[in-house]
């Protein structure tokens, strides 16, 4: 059976008392590709609103360097279109993200077609004029470190911030967007030009 959505200007609210399976979340999804839909752990099903170009233009710029990475190195560079199954029963959707070979190597080709446990090592979320500082900083800590993740960037390109998360729960805040920033040993060589953002 085929759950579709069709949300009304003012919006729509999804209950599922009973929750919805795995397969019946991925069904849900695949009906409904115009919309982005994320789980949270106890269930819940989140619907959230299309980005603005702003925000999509300066996304695009991080799958693009994180593609080019891909393509010297292995592993695969993602937007925010693909839903990861993460450990805690998650979905999550990065803005812009990297997996390696040996991660996505778990995996056939017919299994990726479908929603599966992957984690990023790399993972970055770029902070949209209505995003909440404090929720999405909680989103890197709480979710995707917490998942796995070896390295998160969350990118306030309106303010020239970065807050760089690592895996050891150390965070650095980087000022200023007249340099170039790297991943260290996460994702060795990769370089990224903070004056490409705008």
């Amino acid at each position: 059976m085929v759950l579709e959505i069709n949300i009304p200007a003012s919006g729509v609210e999804l209950n599922f008392p009973e929750g919805l399976s795995n397969e019946a979340f991925e069904e849900l999804c695949f009906a409904n590709k115009e919309l982005l839909i994320e789980r949270e752990p106890d269930g819940k099903i989140n619907i959230m609103s299309p980005v603005s170009p702003y925000s999509s233009g300066n996304e695009a710029i991080f799958i693009t360097f994180l593609t080019l990475y891909a393509l010297e190195n292995g592993g695969k560079a993602y937007s925010s279109q693909v839903g990861f199954k993460l450990p805690d029963d998650s979905v999550r959707m990065p803005d812009a993200c990297y997996v390696s070979e040996q991660e996505l190597s778990k995996y056939s080709k017919d299994q990726l077609k479908h929603i599966v446990v992957i984690v990023p090592e790399f993972v970055v979320e770029v902070l949209s004029p209505t995003d909440n500082l404090k929720q999405a900083q909680s989103k890197m800590t709480d979710q995707w470190l917490a998942n796995g993740v070896k390295l998160g960037w969350l990118v306030d390109v309106e303010n020239e911030l970065i807050w760089a998360y690592h895996h050891n729960g150390s965070v650095d805040l980087i000022e200023g967007f007249d340099q170039t920033i790297t991943t260290g040993d996460i994702l060795p060589g990769f370089e990224f030009d903070l004056r490409n953002l705008s």
